[in-house]
């Protein structure tokens, strides 16, 4: 054997990882995903808020490559100090909260690779932005490479500092959740070499698929309040004031039972919470109490598939959710969210394979755990005094819940295309709540309670202006005087909302295009999570921009069409690691579209596009001034009276459709006339590279009837445009819309000058 060949490799293999980390490039062929089991065994400590854990990781190499060395994540470093990657990038913040001590750190003690203790060689990779101070990501060379196929045994020692609750995990008082808690492999890619990104601000996790065996051991307090990924498999054994409880992930009947896709189902994580006041509620999900609610989805589901009901039915799931007690009374609320998330998924992209999901309602204080997702276990979020219309805490639980398949099933790189798990899963959730929940009520909310209402008119304030027209804040030197401070009972007497409030409901999916409008041209959506301009440039490309973009997809090919492209997609990539140009691919071969430009300008351009129509028509005169007759002569005609419309034999219409921007697609118009008879028009994507407008209806045509409508995109199935109030024009204009909604802000302006001319009297 060539002796210089590991260290040759070992070079190649840095050069690769470099380029696809900074390029996101793949090998043309990959190789199949790449496993790691993990058994871990973890203490907690609670007066000293530490973890002090063991691990044994077998990684087996699944590629053709010699791998030269193991690289890990240790994710709490970020939290460590505030030179870090993650807490530089978000200014010392962490969801909002300035991070200003209750650090949270780890520390391998040890760490041996076939049985050879490999402590000594770790060395600190900041691949990302070369930073020092960061030790989010370590290395260790092997020696010799891991062969193709070898499944090499690692055993790590460690110990941590459990953070303040701050971004995902950590600890507020005795509620503990603990999440990307142990020394990680990242991903080995074949032909590339290791992905292992430093923890940015504005990133989530990648890892490969496997089994998990953990063991905790906790204070006895925690006894019966422990939840964590999996099942647990051994009743909590308590003694000596503590109390250990062992959870395997997934199940060891999951691991013996194909799924849906005759897969065996693996996770790629491990998560645990553990809460001494948690009330503990245990629920099931069944297929047949929800397919006959929606048996006309279940049988379009079935013959866009081309499947028997029997091949696309579900299987029932039981579903434990853990409730603060001041939330209790909205145990079943969260479970049959939890549940819409597992029908309409399931249905739509194939079963949720594990027979436990665990749903998580954070403490107070310790919300920024709230809102995440992990295999079989995830995180909700709610208030006290709501109602259902609100859809809290119902939309954050379908979504959370929802990233069990975006993500949790299809495991792409959050690191570097978010957009393929949030922006998947927004366009599902929201899909799945406007069919179950319909729409949202817009509420207004006064010291903690919740008014069915919105007002209609925004109140003066903002700036100084605005500030003392409102008697909000009056400048007085060093003193600052706030006549009308926010108050609920106060600002409920100020407003009167049962007089001049108005109810009114927002439909989830126009909400996603809400936000995208917010930003729609800073960032193409494939940008690397750490890459985009801004916070809010990732947050609008990630989930509401892609979000729009596949609504927009399906209304382009049709709803059967792009059920069995995202399907073909959802079961291809179940526990494996797809990228873009996979999701591209795998889409187009099942939709039977090419979809090639949409995906290209949609996904990795900034192109926009703002459509408008505009009418204008004349009636048909008769003829008037000198003609040539059949002999030759010039005839004088003289002028007739301009023709009535009942008397006009014809009507010559002008529509022009103008386009402003360069995203393309496909473009129908529906052209109303008079008797109520309707004609449709398609601009190709070909005619539009040719011009950037359009007259559908060719100049100097005669129409016997007068033109009342044309509507661009009727059917509505683009969310794209920029600017939607010029996509219609009517003949007609309604009077009455505009004169009730100015009587509704007259009302509520009426009212507030009343309550400011009396000082609230």
């Amino acid at each position: 054997m060539n002796r210089r060949r590991p260290v040759l490799f070992f070079l190649a293999s840095f050069v690769l990882a470099a380029l696809a980390l900074g390029q996101g490039r793949r090998p043309i062929e990959p190789d199949p995903p790449c496993r790691a089991d993990y058994a871990i065994q973890v203490r907690y400590e609670e007066a000293e808020r530490a973890l002090v854990g063991s691990e044994r990781i077998q990684w087996h190499n699944t590629t053709r490559d010699d791998v030269p060395d193991l690289w890990f994540h240790l994710y709490w470093n970020g939290f460590a100090n505030n030179r870090s990657t993650h807490l530089s990038e978000s200014g010392g913040e962490l969801r909002g909260v300035e991070l200003s001590d209750e650090w949270g750190w780890q520390r391998v003690t040890a760490l041996r690779v076939r049985d050879q203790d490999r402590t000594a060689s770790i060395e600190w990779r900041p691949v990302d932005d070369g930073r020092a101070e960061d030790k989010t990501v370590f290395r260790v060379k092997l020696d010799p490479p891991a062969r193709p196929d070898e499944v090499v045994t690692i055993h790590v020692d460690w110990e941590a500092r459990v953070p303040r609750v701050r971004r995902r995990t950590g600890y507020k008082d005795d509620f503990l959740f603990i999440a990307h808690w142990f020394p990680k492999l990242g991903v080995y890619e074949g032909g590339i070499g290791w992905n292992c990104h430093q923890f940015h601000a504005m990133t989530e996790f990648f890892s490969d698929y496997g089994v998990y065996d953990v063991r905790l051991d906790l204070p006895a307090k925690y006894a019966g309040k422990i939840g964590a990924s999996g099942v647990q498999v051994e009743p909590d054994a308590v003694a000596d004031g503590r109390v250990v409880a062992r959870f395997v992930a997934p199940s060891p009947i999951d691991q013996r039972t194909p799924d849906s896709t005759g897969k065996l189902p693996l996770v790629h994580d491990f998560t645990w919470t553990a809460d001494p006041k948690y009330v503990k509620r245990a629920f099931r999900f069944q297929w047949d109490d929800w397919a006959p609610r929606y048996e006309a989805e279940v049988d379009r589901v079935a013959l866009a598939l081309g499947r028997s009901k029997d091949e696309i039915r579900l299987r029932d799931v039981d579903v434990t959710v853990l409730l603060q007690p001041e939330h209790a009374d909205q145990d079943r609320r969260h479970f049959e969210a939890t549940s819409t998330a597992l029908f309409f998924y399931g249905l739509w992209f194939g079963e949720y394979p594990y027979e436990h999901m665990t749903c998580v309602d954070p403490a107070w204080g310790g919300g920024a755990a709230g809102g995440m997702e992990y295999p079989t276990l995830f995180t909700a979020g709610s208030r006290m005094h709501t109602f259902p219309r609100m859809h809290s805490p119902e939309s954050v639980t379908v979504h959370e819940c929802g990233h069990q398949f975006w993500y949790g099933l299809v495991g792409n790189n959050e690191f570097e295309a978010a957009w393929m798990d949030e922006g998947f899963n927004t366009f599902t959730q929201n899909e799945a709540i406007a069919k179950h929940y319909g729409g949202s009520a817009r509420t207004t909310e006064y010291a903690g309670l919740y008014f069915d209402g919105a007002p209609v008119a925004r109140e003066p304030g903002g700036g100084l202006v605005g500030d003392l027209l409102a008697a909000r804040r009056i400048p007085a030197g060093s003193w600052k005087l706030e006549p009308l401070p926010a108050s609920g009972v106060l600002d409920w007497w100020k407003s009167q909302p049962l007089l001049t409030f108005s109810r009114g409901t927002n439909d989830p999916r126009w909400n996603d295009r809400n936000g995208y409008l917010a930003d729609p041209d800073s960032d193409p959506v494939d940008t690397f999570g750490w890459r985009y301009v801004d916070s809010q440039s990732y947050r609008q490309n990630s989930y509401r921009r892609t979000a729009v973009n596949l609504r927009s997809l399906q209304g382009m090919v049709g709803e059967e069409r792009f059920l069995r492209g995202m399907r073909t997609y959802s079961e291809r990539y179940r526990y494996a690691h797809p990228y873009a140009d996979d999701f591209f691919d795998a889409f187009s071969e099942g939709a039977q579209a090419d979809a090639a430009e949409f995906f290209e300008q949609a996904f990795r351009s900034t192109a926009t596009v703002d459509w408008s129509v505009e009418v204008r028509q004349r009636k048909v005169s008769e003829p008037a001034g000198w003609f040539l007759d059949a002999k030759g002569e010039w005839v004088k005609r003289e002028k007739a009276a301009e023709p009535s419309e009942k008397s006009a034999k014809g009507w010559l219409p002008d529509v022009l459709v103008r386009r402003k921007g360069v995203l393309y697609l496909p473009l129908e118009l529906q052209v109303g006339f008079e008797d109520g008879t309707h004609e449709r028009f398609l601009w190709s994507v070909d005619e539009q590279r040719r011009a950037s407008w359009w007259r559908p209806i060719e100049a100097g045509t005669v129409r016997e009837k007068k033109v009342v409508s044309a509507v661009l995109d009727p059917k509505r199935v683009y969310f794209l445009d920029l600017d939607m109030s010029n996509n219609q024009w009517y003949e007609a204009t309604s009077v009455a819309t505009p004169v009730r909604w100015s009587e509704r802000v007259l009302s509520q302006c009426s009212q507030l000058l009343h309550f400011l001319g009396g000082l609230g009297g």
